[in-house]
């Protein structure tokens, strides 16, 4: 027992030293911030570009009027930053588990990288030709590479990290990690649904909703007490 303390202790040891002479994880968080945060901006340029301009100064009713032609871009660009703070909030939870820099780690979030930095390309698809089924398969193509990388990237954490292997996960963790998968399924839903649906095919993308909903009926759950009845209710899995 002593001994296997010892290897544990010298295990945990040389996981700082690492740490501490290769600063690559950081670097890679570093990154996955900036093409975040660079991509949500990028989303706000489409509201630029459809600012109404006159020979004329118009009056209010005039401007409005104009305003409102534009509502599909409004909510491509809300729905967009939405999905893409979901995907940064994931990213964030899953890598506070990450210690060590493996290639299969710095893979996989380059790959949820690229996609997340072309996610105004189609996001400017479905503001524009958003009624068209072709455009709303893109945009849903897009976004479930986006949720397979996630989902990737949460097995080879786990699988190549042993820290994060043994690491105990939340109940928000998993609720975290089975909105993900509701996700991956509306988005499967929704490259199909585009052609059966035809100009109403993006009501499909409310499904979404639903996975924001697990965390918000958790956190009610928790905040009266109905989480400790649900937990003596659940027969205990080992993890």
């Amino acid at each position: 027992m002593a001994e296997d303390d010892e290897a544990e202790r010298e295990r945990e040891e040389s996981v700082h030293r690492v740490k501490a002479a290769d600063n690559s994880l950081g670097r890679l968080l570093t990154l996955s911030d900036g093409v975040f945060a660079i991509a949500m901006t990028l989303l706000a340029l489409d509201l630029v570009e459809v600012l109404p301009t006159f020979n004329y100064t118009p009056t209010s009713p005039q401007l409005v009027h104009e305003l409102a032609q534009h509502e599909a871009t409004y909510g491509a660009f809300l729905l967009s930053f939405y999905v893409i703070a979901i995907y940064w909030g994931a990213h964030r939870r899953l890598m506070r588990y990450a210690t060590v820099p493996h290639p299969a780690v710095i893979r996989d979030t380059l790959f949820l990288l690229v996609v997340v930095a072309a996610m105004p390309f189609p996001t400017r698809l479905l503001g524009m030709y958003g009624s068209t089924p072709a455009a709303l398969a893109i945009y849903a193509a897009a976004n479930l590479l986006a949720n397979a990388a996630l989902l990737i990237l949460t097995y080879d954490v786990r699988r190549c990290d042993p820290a994060a292997r043994d690491a105990s996960r939340t109940e928000s963790d998993r609720i975290a990690l089975m909105g993900g998968w509701v996700n991956l399924g509306v988005f499967i839903i929704v490259i199909p649904g585009a052609y059966a649906l035809g100009p109403h095919g993006p009501y499909l993308l409310l499904l979404l909703l639903i996975s924001n909903r697990l965390v918000w009926l958790d956190k009610v759950a928790e905040r009266f007490g109905v989480d400790r009845l649900w937990r003596r209710a659940k027969p205990n899995r080992p993890e």
